[in-house]
């Protein structure tokens, strides 16, 4: 018997079994999109799931694929997040919670959930989201930008001489300098550290608004890449939006022990 938690993103899809709610970690499988019903079925079939809670910020056709697998797989249905208004201890100024968008909600909620002071939540995907949530749990707003391969993309896409850079490249630029010798390494490098300085500016901008004492999680497939070049401090979490779905998944199905 387990409980399934799903973060569909833009760029894969993580998956962890967990036997109980309460595990210290959580450990996760990545799947492509290519072929996802079978790789469902492969990662899920060697489990009875007694609770499946989904984060889909992709195509809605990949909840679908999810809800049959899980449905063949048990006769159950999974239940898909999405952000609300004022839940688990957090609270939003959006107007409309849902255009929020269901990972960052999580993400608010699992970091509001491990600090009692003001937060600031960065996480490094497809896209980089910066958001500031009150010691009182009150989710201020925050900020999007393109994240590291979204730029990258952009550059080789638009300019006609750039090449397109492939996500697995990595920069064999000279290490006794930062500046580069090579086209790739110049765009890998530049985009990297045009990135570090925008998240180094803006933190230093909330900090200075909200306090020193403002703690600063970082996550996402590209935050280690990044928070070395940044000189403030961060909390590495790399599954802060499973941790939100499991506090979901809590809610839902063990009630009795929350």
């Amino acid at each position: 018997m387990s409980y399934i938690l799903i973060d569909a993103g833009n760029s894969g899809l993580k998956l962890s079994i967990l036997e109980d709610l309460y595990d210290s970690e959580i450990y996760y499988s990545i799947l492509g999109y290519n072929n996802l019903y079978n790789e469902l079925i492969d990662e899920m079939s060697g489990t009875v799931a007694l609770g499946v809670v989904v984060c889909n910020v992709n195509n809605p056709v990949v909840f679908h694929i999810i809800s049959d697998a899980v449905f063949n797989l048990w006769r159950i249905e999974p239940y898909l997040v999405i952000a609300q208004q004022d839940k688990y201890g957090l609270s939003t100024r959006y107007t409309n919670p849902r255009l929020l968008g269901s990972d960052r909600w999580l993400a608010l909620i699992a970091a509001r959930a491990e600090f009692n002071n003001t937060v600031c939540v960065i996480d490094c995907g497809t896209a980089v989201t910066i958001d500031v949530v009150s010691e009182h749990g009150m989710h201020i707003g925050g900020l999007i930008t393109p994240g590291l391969k979204t730029a990258r993309d952009s550059l080789g896409l638009k300019a006609n001489n750039l090449p397109i850079i492939e996500n697995s490249a990595e920069n064999n630029n000279n290490k006794s300098s930062f500046l580069a010798i090579s086209t790739q390494d110049a765009i890998l490098g530049g985009t990297l550290y045009q990135l570090s300085a925008y998240i180094e500016r803006i933190v230093s901008e909330i900090k200075q608004e909200f306090g020193d004492y403002v703690e600063c999680i970082i996550t996402g497939g590209d935050a280690e890449k990044i928070q070395t070049l940044t000189l403030h401090h961060f909390h590495y979490r790399e599954t802060l939006v499973l941790e939100g779905l499991r506090i979901v998944a809590r809610d839902l199905f063990d009630k009795e022990r929350i």
